[in-house]
């Protein structure tokens, strides 16, 4: 069955029949999920843009609407994004434009700034959710559960073993 990953498939297959200590199958693993992960990505990316948001700005609702109170301080937010504090600003900035969230003083420092999730916020959210969630049930409903839940055993011990790799400073010491 001819996919978008094909092409990909047959450079690489080509690759190996010429060099005999090619690790074809690692590779194709390897490539396999970063094509898979762009795909996801880009309609992951549609879908938002047809709502009206982006990727970031849906991360940041999400985390807004986990928190106790649906409050956070900016530092906070910029930390569960992996973003600079400059970044969460622009971010929150663009929220309160949107009237998503209003900026409040703690009632406890009034040094202390938090972002807090408004009604309206809320209720984008909650308009929001239903058809990305029908689509990712699409999406992973070609997988019996039990192929689900071996892809996600299969996926943490790969992405543990990359932690650890990490750890290990395994990566810059092969490249030396």
């Amino acid at each position: 069955m001819e996919s978008s990953f094909t092409p990909i498939e047959q450079m690489l297959n080509i690759r190996a029949n010429r060099h005999k200590d090619f690790p074809l199958q690692e590779i194709i693993l390897t490539r396999l999920c970063m094509h898979m992960q762009g795909k996801l990505l880009d309609n992951r990316n549609k879908m938002l843009k047809a709502q009206g948001i982006n990727e970031t700005l849906f991360m940041a609702l999400i985390t807004l609407d986990a928190q106790e109170n649906h409050s956070i301080q900016p530092s906070e937010l910029s930390s569960a994004l992996g973003s600079s504090r400059t970044n969460a600003t622009r971010i929150a900035d663009e929220l309160e434009k949107r009237g998503w969230i209003e900026r409040r003083e703690s009632d406890h420092d009034r040094r202390c700034l938090h972002l807090h999730l408004t009604d309206k916020g809320m209720e984008f959210l909650r308009q929001l959710l239903p058809p990305q969630h029908q689509s990712l049930q699409y999406l992973w409903s070609s997988l019996s559960v039990d192929e689900k839940s071996q892809l996600e055993g299969i996926t943490r011990k790969l992405l543990n073993r990359l932690d650890k790799m990490d750890e290990d400073q395994l990566i810059a010491s092969l490249s030396r």
